[in-house]
């Protein structure tokens, strides 16, 4: 049974997992707004969710307007991931990527994240487990069956958002070249061997977290063996427009293109419009207006960063980014935009 990603018009252009960043709010602006061809969640670390389910559970909330929309899940552990997994297929998601390329220390030092580039055994395990969990919930196999801890159940059904219908659901690796060098030929063969549909490529080694030269050779090298294998596959890094994205998918023989930082305070970019000040601050505040209700107002000051982001390219903006940024309400925000 084919997913999603079968039916995707190429180039794919979609918005890659950012953490701290594409949470619910900030995917329900880019959706509405920009239309990406697929959007994916902040990783959700399946070691975190059992410790404080109620709390990591809110990385699981989307909004019908996102679709398609993939759980991203992090971490080391096959059993957590198998749990949560099977979490993402029951509350509706059309795919789960699995993060193999996180620099995150905290991730890495757990084996998560990047550090799989370099533990083939266990990158395999993970992927078995997703699988399996996919598997499973498509049988049938009840929330119940499949995890044991009652919280964690509770938290999920709180939520409240069950999909029923036995559809297919993706399953994609996002990773790196490599984690102490590069090791494309090497890592991408072995991941194009496991039962994944989508492989997602960024283009820099563990070492270079987000910074540093995009090494898009590499990705196109990447792609030459995916394709060989039939999987979909995808590159990032380091891309500031959907011409540019086009560009690069033409050059390197890609089926498409995450973008990620250039996307921040600017849904606009999937769609090529050039946006007016009012209607920046517009959205902007509308943006605010959801995170506050979905996170309340003890989360408000994490909206911050966005106002940075949106603050640009206008006159005036440098001035009005430096107030945002002390705004810790959000009628205080709304006072800063009247004025």
């Amino acid at each position: 049974m084919s997913s999603f990603w079968q039916t995707l018009s190429k180039p794919i252009i979609g918005l890659a997992p950012m953490d701290g960043i594409t949470d619910e709010p900030m995917r329900f602006v880019q959706a509405k707004y920009g239309r990406p061809a697929v959007i994916f969640t902040e990783f959700i670390n399946v070691e975190h969710v059992p410790h404080k389910p109620e709390k990591l559970m809110e990385r699981f909330i989307y909004s019908e307007i996102e679709r398609p929309i993939i759980a991203q899940l992090s971490g080391h552990t096959p059993e957590l991931f198998y749990q949560f997994a099977f979490t993402a297929c029951y509350l509706g998601f059309d795919g789960i990527d699995i993060n193999m390329g996180c620099p995150v220390k905290s991730v890495i030092f757990g084996g998560g994240g990047a550090a799989l580039i370099n533990n083939q055994q266990l990158a395999k395990e993970i992927v078995l487990a997703v699988r399996k969990a996919i598997d499973d919930w498509q049988k049938g196999v009840s929330l119940k069956e499949s995890i044991e801890d009652e919280n964690i159940i509770q938290a999920i059904l709180a939520i409240q958002k069950i999909e029923q219908s036995k559809r297919a659901i993706g399953l994609s690796v996002k990773t790196r070249l490599g984690k102490d060098s590069q090791a494309t030929k090497v890592w991408i063969s072995f991941l194009s061997q496991l039962p994944i549909e989508v492989i997602t490529l960024h283009g820099r080694i563990l070492g270079q977290e987000q910074e540093g030269k995009v090494k898009w050779e590499e990705i196109g090298k990447g792609a030459k063996i995916a394709k060989k294998y039939g999987k979909v596959f995808l590159g990032n890094g380091g891309v500031r427009s959907t011409k540019e994205a086009k560009i690069l998918c033409r050059r390197f023989d890609t089926d498409g293109v995450l973008i990620g930082r250039a996307a921040l305070g600017n849904p606009w970019i999937f769609n090529g419009r050039n946006p007016s000040k009012e209607e920046k601050l517009a959205v902007m505040l509308e943006h605010a207006e959801y995170f506050d209700q979905i996170f309340g107002k003890k989360a408000f000051v994490a909206m911050r960063k966005h106002f940075g982001w949106y603050a640009q390219g206008f006159k005036g903006a440098k001035r009005m980014k430096q107030i945002l940024q002390k705004a810790k309400t959000l009628n205080q925000v709304r006072g800063i935009i009247r004025t």
